[in-house]
């Protein structure tokens, strides 16, 4: 076995087929849409050339900029909302406390559920006149704070985050138990009898030995939140008045909507540059050196 993996054809003839199927499925429609974002198009009638006309004009468009600062917005309040309270459970859960395995697969499960279901779901907790929020907040004596939650545009990108933090931070939360439970636990010992309490074996042992998988964590998190679509598209689509507009929802609209598909190319391109910068932040935020056990 040693001398067929050591042997750069052998690799390369394991590797090929998978290649071919990324190349087919994921660089083929990656390059072909950057090469369609230098034009005009409908996809019936001949592409037209307008080489960085549609970049120009999309940072002239009052609407994908409203666009982009919502995603930035989403990005930054789901690492926030994610990280720290994934870290939180995960961390008390990773104790050896009754019923963790239980909560583990509480905490988990809105994950596996469809996000258009997820959508629903929280529209109906959302609705202004039987939703259980008001509903909820009548029952406690704060029925002053009754709303149209989606419909209000200061608060809707955050009740929208809220539900990305309800479905999400289980998924989180597990790939961070994951990690905490490949430490050995002789270190833990070895703490315990120098003293050293559980903030302080957290803060030494604990953080310091899962920051790489905090690094892979934090890309996950970031390039979700910039792709994030159907949640948005059925609890709000994009409103009210572009509130909650994401560069998703906006390059769907002008790609199956008004049929300009260079355009809508050009903020799929903007939208993969994006992914790309955050990948290169969060290996620089997250930069730690290789740890030998």
């Amino acid at each position: 076995m040693k001398k067929v993996f050591g042997n750069k054809i052998n690799i390369a003839v394991f590797v090929l087929p998978a290649f071919l199927l990324y190349a087919v499925f994921a660089l083929v429609p990656i390059g072909y849409n950057v090469y369609l974002s230098f034009f005009q198009t409908d996809m019936m009638s001949p592409a037209k050339f307008v080489g960085l006309k549609n970049y120009i004009n999309l940072f002239n468009d009052g609407t994908f900029t409203r666009a982009l600062r919502n995603n930035i917005f989403m990005v930054m309040g789901s690492l926030i909302a994610h990280l720290p309270l994934a870290l939180l459970f995960g961390n008390i859960l990773f104790q050896k406390i009754k019923g963790s395995h239980f909560f583990q697969t509480v905490f988990f499960l809105p994950c596996v559920i469809c996000g258009v279901a997820v959508g629903l779901t929280w529209s109906f907790v959302y609705n202004s006149e039987f939703g259980l929020l008001n509903k909820l907040l009548e029952i406690i004596g704060l029925g002053s704070l009754k709303q149209a939650w989606l419909a209000n545009k200061n608060l809707a990108l955050f009740c929208v985050i809220i539900v990305v933090m309800w479905q999400f931070v289980g998924y989180h939360m597990i790939i961070q138990i994951a990690a905490m439970k490949n430490i050995p636990g002789s270190l833990y010992e070895a703490a315990g009898l120098d003293g050293a309490s559980k903030w302080k074996q957290f803060t030494a042992i604990t953080f310091p030995l899962i920051k790489p998988i905090l690094k892979v964590d934090a890309v996950l998190i970031i390039t979700g939140s910039l792709k994030y679509y159907d949640l948005v598209a059925v609890m709000t689509g994009g409103g009210p008045n572009h509130a909650t507009e994401l560069m998703s929802t906006y390059m769907f609209y002008q790609g199956f909507r008004t049929l300009k598909y260079g355009y809508s190319s050009a903020i799929g391109v903007i939208l993969l540059l994006l992914c790309i910068c955050s990948v290169l932040l969060s290996n620089l935020v997250f930069r730690s050196e290789a740890v030998e056990y």
